[in-house]
């Protein structure tokens, strides 16, 4: 965790490594740490592509090498570093402090669950947050709402992602359409 203070305090661009999760690495920039959480700006081909935070206790490695201080360098001359929210402030305790304040933000929101025997994925809106589970409200890939919530255990969720270029093309979908549900 030191490590990831030290990173956002320098605004370093670094790689995230999930072992047993994800075979990619994640290169972001770190906005925010806690014991329990890391807030991240997403970098992806070059783009930033919205905050993205995942569970310490899944992160198996972290780095910012010769790879990552060439491509921010790459990241300040295309003039996106000014874009980076560095000054972004959440309440990171966990999860059920966290995922109200996001949703009092960001309109939708992808949550995954990827260590169940099953991993799960949602895109939609948080409806209502217990110190155990949160309900939300969810759609399809074709954009059609489910008919009930779905609930997820808070403890199950590796990660949760806002402001994505695909969360954002879906939102715009909804406000053309005027077909998100009733808050």
């Amino acid at each position: 965790m030191y490590e990831l203070a030290q990173h956002q305090q320098q605004r370093k661009l670094v790689s995230i490594y999930r072992s047993g999760i994800d075979a990619l690495s994640i290169e972001a920039f770190v906005l925010g740490v806690s014991d329990e959480l890391v807030l991240l700006q997403f970098v992806y081909d070059f783009h930033l592509d919205g905050l993205m935070i995942l569970r310490i206790a899944d992160l198996t490695a972290v780095e910012c090498s010769e790879t990552c201080k060439f491509q921010r360098e790459l990241l300040v001359q295309e003039g996106l570093m000014k874009q980076v929210p560095f000054d972004t402030v959440f309440d990171l305790h966990n999860w059920h402090t966290l995922l109200p304040q996001l949703a009092a933000t960001y309109p939708l929101m992808i949550l995954e669950c990827e260590k169940l025997e099953e991993p799960d994925f949602v895109i939609g809106r948080v409806d209502q947050v217990t110190p155990e589970e949160v309900d939300f409200d969810y759609f399809s890939g074709s954009g059609r709402w489910g008919e009930s919530l779905t609930t997820l255990a808070l403890a199950d969720i590796t990660s949760c992602q806002v402001e994505t270029n695909y969360i954002k093309a879906y939102q715009r979908y909804f406000e053309r359409t005027a077909s998100l549900p009733e808050a």
